[in-house]
């Protein structure tokens, strides 16, 4: 038996109470290489149905957020997913292409505040903060997470539209819609 299907059966029934480290003290290895078998773990069930999550010093078993409309459709849910306000989808969109990105530097180029927004887009796990700003602020960096990039469709960032061409559609756009007029 390997270390790793051990782990997985052991994190399908502890639920979402499993410490990293609590996990390798017990297979009697470093917090680091137990990332690393956690992380393999979670790379080999990425396209599946359930997914490996990691957050903070917990690790835990999840639907895959790709599968959320099967899931919902089988157990015909009557609360349906939240649709994203366009001022969510709007800060998404630039975190999604200036990541990592401050809070401030969002507020700059939408021109309001997004407190709101952004503890909202953590909460529902659509951005994460990714570490601190190396200069003198030391402000939260933020970047999109798996989820976010599943609700959209796409596995990678790398999949999302060129930044420069979707400008230069948008302006095409808006000029066809002046002209009509």
């Amino acid at each position: 038996m390997s270390i790793k299907n051990e782990l997985e059966a052991i994190i399908f029934l502890g639920g979402d109470e499993n410490k990293i480290k609590d996990l390798a003290k017990f297979f009697k290895i470093s917090v680091e290489d137990m990332l690393k078998i956690i992380n393999e773990l979670k790379d080999d069930r990425k396209d599946s149905g359930i997914n490996i999550e990691v957050s903070a010093d917990l690790v835990y078993l999840a639907t895959n957020p790709l599968y959320g409309e099967v899931i919902n459709n089988y157990f015909e849910q009557e609360t349906k997913p939240k649709k994203l306000s366009s001022a969510s989808i709007e800060t998404l969109s630039i975190i999604a292409y200036k990541q990592p990105v401050t809070k401030s530097e969002i507020e700059s180029i939408r021109g309001v505040s997004v407190d709101r927004i952004i503890a909202t887009l953590e909460e529902r796990n659509f951005v994460r903060n990714c570490g601190r700003q190396e200069n003198g602020r030391r402000a939260n960096l933020y970047e999109v997470t798996e989820k976010f990039l599943a609700y959209l469709g796409v596995k990678k960032i790398t999949e999302l539209p060129d930044y420069e061409e979707l400008q230069e559609k948008i302006k095409r756009v808006g000029k066809s819609d002046n002209n009509e007029n």
